[in-house]
């Protein structure tokens, strides 16, 4: 077994307090997996055999259209960034996926773990089970609080973030961007971050667009973002308070 997925679980919070020997075994029926853009790795409602764990590029939770209509950017309940875990469905009766899962990213790498030899391991191994599954409900709480700071309730105070990505905010970037904003907000202890998805202003020139909201403020437009601009922007406007007013929009240029 190569040593990339024994690094990826090592990496990956839910598994970074198990040992090299106690992972070993896990390693045995985990599978590096490759997936292009647009792909598909699985599908809400389908049988949850897996769980996942993202390794390289970015991944929409969604939920899908009655109809067999196709599924798009407006269905994402989550975007997901490297070194998260998803398809917990697979550890909890009925086992079957909530949602759907997406790349959106040109490539993403994910470690496949057969969740069936994982439960059958961790009952074998009750200690090994409790911190790994005691990690898993960790992530979990971080991420509830996180959707339900961003539900969008009446009286929300904090800050919101919109990545404008319309065709031409994706075309420009708009998804690394979003990816960026994601894992910033992951990494932070704030719980009043509300992080939305908004269409085209119709400035496309000016894409990747981000609006930015603090309480009790006037929101304000940025322009031409990218993945470091968008850390600047969370770090010095979104925290700390203070506008980047070198990367706000000047003057409209329309489509």
């Amino acid at each position: 077994m190569p040593e990339q997925p024994k690094e990826i679980l090592q990496q990956t919070e839910a598994f970074q307090q198990l040992t090299d020997p106690e992972l070993a075994p896990i390693l045995e029926f985990s599978e590096l997996r490759s997936f292009t853009n647009g792909h598909r790795l699985f599908q809400d409602g389908g049988s949850a055999a897996n769980l996942w764990v993202l390794y390289e590029g970015t991944v929409d939770l969604r939920f899908e259209l009655p109809g067999g209509r196709e599924t798009s950017d407006e269905q994402t309940i989550s975007t997901l960034g490297e070194n998260q875990i998803f398809g917990w469905s697979s550890m909890i009766p009925p086992y079957k996926y909530k949602l759907s899962a997406y790349c959106i990213s040109k490539q993403c790498q994910v470690l496949v773990i057969e969740a069936g030899k994982l439960m059958e391991y961790f009952r074998a191994h009750p200690d090994i089970g409790y911190r790994v599954l005691s990690g898993m409900i960790r992530v979990v709480g971080k991420r509830f609080r996180q959707l339900q700071a961003s539900a969008g309730q009446a009286g929300f105070t904090g800050a919101r973030v919109t990545v404008h990505m319309g065709t031409c905010g994706i075309a420009a970037g708009a998804r690394e961007v979003m990816k960026a904003l994601s894992e910033e907000v992951a990494g932070s202890i704030r719980q009043n971050i509300r992080v939305t998805t908004g269409g085209c202003l119709g400035y496309c020139r000016s894409e990747p667009n981000v609006t930015v909201r603090l309480q009790d403020q006037e929101p304000v437009i940025y322009q031409h973002m990218d993945e470091n601009k968008m850390r600047r922007v969370f770090a010095e406007h979104v925290i700390g308070g203070k506008v980047q007013d070198d990367l706000l929009l000047q003057g409209g240029q329309s489509c």
